[in-house]
């Protein structure tokens, strides 16, 4: 499955000038053989995220303002979020809109394999790239990015959903599930997360709520939108109008109909979006925690929740 996602780029290449893409293929066919979890700057990630492509990124990479970066902590929305936006920029060019959505997180997420995999990037035949990262705010050259007007879209869910949809994602992914705090047993599971021994884009025992705030000073920057996945999910015509005018593309109340009935989740397990819909598609509710936590569990939360983000403006919809 990874080395047809990784393959299938080429095909948008001319033949004499296809990328010699064999190292990609090499790094990750080598996280198989050895899936060990990375540290950099006391963040730990899981395997596949490498240092030397965290630094690339901050020193190297240079996005220009046609540039999209989704940002997020997993499963809060990325991969439909990735989708909407794709489906407005591209959705003038039928041919452009079936390329993006072929373009495997193994090129687009500033994180993951090495960086070649950016020069693959910058040589692929439309303007306005679409990126994808799991990365905390302090590892993105923030700085940077909005001198250069790159656009910036921090997606955020209500904790308790997500970390009900995180538990079923990490049961089936080969290299996380096998490591420290991922533990098969929701109860154990749940400990592990909030008390933050899991290794998620996140120092020793920060969780999401640490990803956030992160993100959170940067949200009334002009090139930069926080959009909430339960708004998304409530109102998707409304807040795909906003990501419209934020993105600088016209569309009319038609093609934006269209866009959330081409991107809604049945569609989006149809089409896969370079991803495997074995386990990055399941069932996108809000609400689902109810039938995963306890009364207990629900209560230690908020108090988690309202210690970190007291303060804040932060607030979350569960139902």
């Amino acid at each position: 499955m990874e080395l047809g996602l990784f393959q299938k780029v080429l095909e948008y290449f001319p033949e004499d000038k296809r990328p010699d893409i064999t190292p990609l293929i090499a790094e990750r066919m080598s996280i198989y053989e050895n899936p060990v979890g990375k540290e950099y700057k006391n963040y730990r990630f899981w395997p596949g995220s490498h240092k030397y492509t965290m630094e690339w990124q901050y020193d190297n990479w240079n996005p220009t303002n046609d540039d999209v970066l989704v940002a997020s902590y997993p499963k809060t929305g990325t991969t439909w979020m990735t989708a909407i936006v794709k489906n407005i920029i591209y959705r003038d060019s039928a041919e452009k809109l079936e390329m993006t959505k072929s373009i495997s997180f193994l090129y687009s997420y500033l994180e993951q394999g090495i960086p070649l995999k950016y020069e693959v990037m910058e040589k692929l035949p439309w303007k306005r790239k679409i990126w994808g990262t799991h990365l905390p705010a302090p590892l993105v050259n923030m700085e940077k990015l909005k001198k250069n007007g790159c656009k910036i879209i921090y997606m955020v869910r209500n904790p308790k959903d997500q970390a009900v949809s995180w538990f079923h994602f990490c049961q089936k992914d080969p290299f996380i599930k096998s490591m420290e705090g991922y533990s098969e047993n929701w109860d154990e599971f749940f400990n592990g997360y909030i008390s933050g021994k899991q290794a998620n884009c996140a120092k020793e025992g920060e969780w999401y709520p640490d990803h956030i705030l992160s993100w959170y000073p940067y949200r009334n920057d002009d090139n930069v939108m926080f959009m909430a996945y339960e708004d998304l999910k409530k109102n998707t015509a409304v807040e795909v109008k906003k990501l419209c005018d934020f993105l600088n593309v016209k569309r009319s109340h038609d093609e934006i109909l269209s866009i959330v009935k081409e991107t809604s989740f049945d569609q989006m397990q149809t089409e896969a979006y370079g991803l495997s819909k074995s386990y990055f598609f399941r069932k996108g509710r809000v609400g689902e925690w109810k039938r995963r936590f306890t009364v207990l569990q629900s209560e230690q939360m908020d108090e988690k929740i309202e210690e970190k983000f007291s303060g804040t403006d932060i607030r979350f919809t569960y139902v």
